[in-house]
């Protein structure tokens, strides 16, 4: 009898191709992207209540060193979700 739980891993999208990602995994298996953590995430979220949502995309490409386009569809995503 095995000993592993049977709990799924939980998915998350991918920031830049948008496929599903294991939340446990450092990068996305299908393009490479390394995920932003969790603390990028809630950052995002308090950028978007008090800031525009360009200064948000900054912040990101800052953060991150993504291109305009993916910092632009990890904004949105969190924007969309809130």
């Amino acid at each position: 009898m095995s000993s592993h739980s049977s709990q799924s891993p939980r998915l998350a999208a991918c920031i830049c191709c948008g496929r599903s990602v294991s939340t446990e995994a450092r990068m996305c298996a299908h393009c490479g992207q390394p995920e932003p953590s969790d603390q990028l995430r809630l950052a995002v979220q308090e950028f978007l209540r008090q800031e525009p949502k360009i200064n948000a995309i900054k912040f990101v490409r800052e953060q991150t060193g993504l291109g305009l386009k993916e910092a632009r569809d990890y904004v949105e995503r969190i924007s969309e979700n809130r």
